[in-house]
Parts: structure tokens; sequence; C-alpha cells
């Protein structure tokens, strides 16, 4: 799987599809996050909501884990571009299953439309991952597409989602063909859901998830 052909048309797509919207669910909780030290940030893509998160903490220290070296050189840009200090990212480029995380390191976690590019057995393997790596006071934000439970909402996603992930297997290599759940397996390592918005007749949800409580 690499995003390494579309990582200069991203952005582009992105506010052509849906304009500023998934940007603004991406950072729907970014307020509600408070005295992080360390951030993990998995398959953030060009970098818009790591832009926000160094703009809106300003001691945070991140690691972004990125498996396309052309979306790492986008994020970069927009790092610089903006004026913010590219020394707070530590940038590691690599597939996420395979990435070794320090254990009970991070306090902050990021998945923006990420989760949704895997199996539901790579993600039982990922998400516990990401709990080794997690403190017990830790805070996740997620971003991603989900399907309405009934009425034409349901068929509208469905609809969508199949066209996306036939897009995006042939363009990228995905290897996932649907949404697999992930709320069983984040509360398995202890996060609880604590604020949820949904956006686009259904289609797409951002959430803030708590360690523990």
């Amino acid at each position: 799987m690499s995003f390494d052909t579309l990582a200069p048309y991203y952005r582009g797509m992105e506010l052509v599809a849906a304009g500023g919207m998934l940007q603004r669910c991406r950072t729907s909780f970014l307020g509600d996050v408070k005295n992080c030290r360390r951030a993990l940030l998995l398959g953030e893509g060009p970098g818009r909501f790591l832009v926000e998160l160094l703009r809106n903490h300003r001691r945070i220290e991140i690691t972004c884990v990125e498996r396309s070296p052309a979306m790492i050189e986008q994020a970069m840009r927009q790092i610089k571009r903006n004026g913010l200090d590219a020394a707070r990212v530590d940038f590691q480029q690599c597939d996420a299953l395979r990435w070794e995380a320090p254990r009970d390191e991070y306090d902050l976690v990021a998945t923006h439309f990420f989760l949704d590019c895997f199996r539901r057995e790579e993600l039982e393997r990922l998400v516990a991952e990401i709990g080794r790596a997690t403190t017990p006071e830790a805070q996740w934000l997620l971003t991603d597409f989900r399907v309405p439970a009934d009425g034409w909402q349901r068929w509208r996603a469905r609809m969508a989602l199949a066209l996306m992930y036939s897009f995006f297997r042939m363009v990228t290599g995905l290897s996932a063909t649907r949404l697999a759940r992930t709320d069983d397996l984040m509360e398995a390592v202890d996060f609880r859901l604590e604020k949820q918005r949904v956006e686009n007749f259904g289609l797409v949800h951002a959430e803030l998830w708590r360690r523990g409580g």
C-alpha cells in the first residue's frame, strides 16, 4: 500500500470532494485535548492536522508514523510554510503494522482517515500495539468514515464507500475492501468514547476517546 502517487494531489482532491468538512472533523475536539506532552500521529498524510496540532500546542513533541515518503515531504512543506518548529516532529517512514512502538510513551494519539485502510485482523494487532504505546491517561482523536444504522443514509454511505475502496485499491494497493469495526478493539485497550460529531448525513464521524474511566 502506497499513497505516493496521490501525495501531490491529495489536498486538492479533498477540497474538491468535501470542501473543508474533513478538516473541520479532524480538528473538532482539538480544543478538548489538554496537557499533552507526547503525541503519536499515524498515517498523517500531507500534514493538515499536524500543522494545527503544532499551532495549538506549542510544547508538544510529535512522532509521525507515515509510510509514504512523498506524504512526509508534503507535511514538512506545510510545517515550513506555516512557520512552525519542525524540530518538534519526528517523522518515521515505515509501515504502521511493522513499527516498533515504545511502551507507555504517548498521551495523545491521532488517527484521521487511517484505520479504515486496514482489515479487521490487521486492526487487532495495530490497536493492541497503540494500547501498549500509550500512557494510562492518554487521549485518542479519531476521524473516519462510517455506515449509518438504517435508512437512505445507510445505502448512500455503502455506495460511496464501495466507490472509494475500489478507487484506493486500484491506485494505492489498499488491502481493505470494507470498513472494519474498531470500537470494541479500542475499548479492549481501556479507551472510552467521550465525544462524537457526525457529518455528511452520517458518512463521516469525529471522536474523542479517553483512557480509563
